[in-house]
């Protein structure tokens, strides 16, 4: 492995998820307690790990995939970003009561709060999405032995 290989630039890429996060997760745990606060005692939400995992989840490998794969920074960047983190928060169109605060920190999250440009130089952003490339070719790639039967 030489130095032009993307594997290098891994633990960068790990770093950046890391970082990726704990940012979302300050986000997510100041809007669940704006929800929290904002709602009534007998509407008050016992179980915000479902949400966590309905909303955070998939807020996170959306932000990680598209910090990756865009090769757009400032506005044009956020601008999709946030777009594409309102998908997950449509699913809370059947709560009414609670749809604008998580919406608000998904947009806060994508303007204010994400890093970007995400991997930095041009370079390192190409091989990141060479690294990202290769994880799914390798993800998809079936077992030697089920080829052989």
């Amino acid at each position: 492995m030489d130095a032009s290989t993307p594997w290098r630039n891994l633990g960068v890429i790990g770093l950046r998820l890391v970082d990726l996060v704990v940012r979302y997760a300050i986000t997510f745990a100041i809007t669940w307690g704006a929800v929290e606060a904002s709602l009534s005692e007998e509407m008050r939400i016992t179980d915000w790990m479902a949400f966590a995992v309905i909303i955070g989840i998939p807020s996170i490998l959306i932000s990680f995939v598209y910090g990756l794969t865009s090769t757009r920074t400032g506005i044009p960047f956020r601008g999709r970003l946030a777009g594409l983190l309102l998908l997950p928060v449509s699913l809370l169109l059947f709560f009414p009561p609670i749809l604008p605060f998580p919406a608000m920190g998904q947009l806060i999250f994508a303007f204010c709060v994400m890093r970007t440009p995400f991997l930095g130089p041009s370079q390192l952003r190409r091989q990141g999405r060479v690294v990202l490339a290769a994880l799914v070719r390798f993800t998809l790639r079936r077992p030697e032995s089920a080829q052989k039967s």
